[in-house]
């Protein structure tokens, strides 16, 4: 079969070049290259296709969904990873790099992945970091991730051990639990309103509550994270989050309240406001 034909089966052109990835264990521009496509793939696609059209995520249904450029195990327990949480990671690698070239590496950098879900934050900052101490010795570094989910940190585990990345694992309901002190903190906790759930995309109803809802107005867990922060973070420590394109205002305002410092607000490629960072 035809990619074109298949495509016009399933009537979901990227659930479906998604899919054929995912069978095939090809790039994008592999399958585009495809001249056939063996029945039996193509019938298999048109079946996991025809579930997600039933609204269940293309990611529970594969297991699998890229991020960042790599490729990780999803399912039921934690939240699909999206792409605006790209910008999450990114704004923290740069923050990793710049406080390098600052402090030369002086003392072992400790990162807190915070809410972690599937762990894509954290495996992709413990890549960042090998990276890093590959061309520079003198850093070393250490990244936990901590849940309150078990089936969270288990998918995390799983996601940790097929990137090899050596991440720390701590079952807490946010900070309660940690007695560490952090060079960072980054999060990309529950941030919907409770009443805004589903109403723009009835998929995400099929996604664990817990990892979705903010309260009232959304602002439940910056208002409990940054309240205790502090006392995990050390001088100059730098917290980083993902918000909710219009939270911007509510979150640097509860920042500053509690005297956090140097706070920025970056925006996505759509230009909406999408990371938070400050520091004590």
């Amino acid at each position: 079969m035809k990619l074109a034909q298949l495509i016009s089966q399933t009537g979901e052109p990227e659930a479906t070049i998604q899919t054929l990835c995912h069978l095939l264990k090809m790039e994008r521009t592999q399958v585009f290259l495809l001249k056939d496509i063996k029945d039996d793939i193509a019938l298999q696609a048109m079946n996991v296709v025809k579930e997600y059209k039933k609204g269940i995520p293309l990611a529970y249904l594969l297991g699998h969904t890229f991020f960042y450029n790599h490729d990780f195990i999803v399912t039921k327990d934690v939240l699909v990873p999206r792409y605006d949480t790209e910008h999450l990671v990114l704004w923290a690698q740069r923050t990793i790099i710049a406080d390098f070239v600052v402090n030369a590496g002086k003392e072992t950098y400790k990162i807190l992945d915070l809410c972690c879900g599937s762990g894509i934050i954290g495996v992709c900052l413990a890549a960042g970091c090998a990276w890093l101490n590959e061309r520079h010795k003198n850093f070393q570094y250490e990244v936990t991730a901590s849940d309150f989910s078990e089936a969270a940190l288990d998918v995390t585990s799983q996601n940790a051990a097929l990137h090899n990345a050596d991440i720390k694992l701590v079952h807490s309901d946010l900070l309660e639990d940690i007695h560490e002190k952090f060079d960072m903190i980054v999060s990309n906790p529950p941030y919907i309103r409770t009443m805004d759930i589903g109403v723009e995309d009835k998929r995400i109803l099929q996604e664990p509550r817990m990892a979705l809802d903010g309260g009232p107005d959304g602002l439940y867990f910056y208002r409990r994270i940054l309240a205790t922060a502090k006392k995990n973070l050390k001088p100059n420590g730098t917290i980083l989050f993902e918000i909710g394109y219009d939270q911007a205002k509510d979150v640097t305002e509860i920042a500053a309240k509690l005297g956090y410092k140097n706070i920025t607000v970056y925006k996505d490629l759509a230009n909406h406001d999408r990371v938070v960072t400050m520091r004590v």
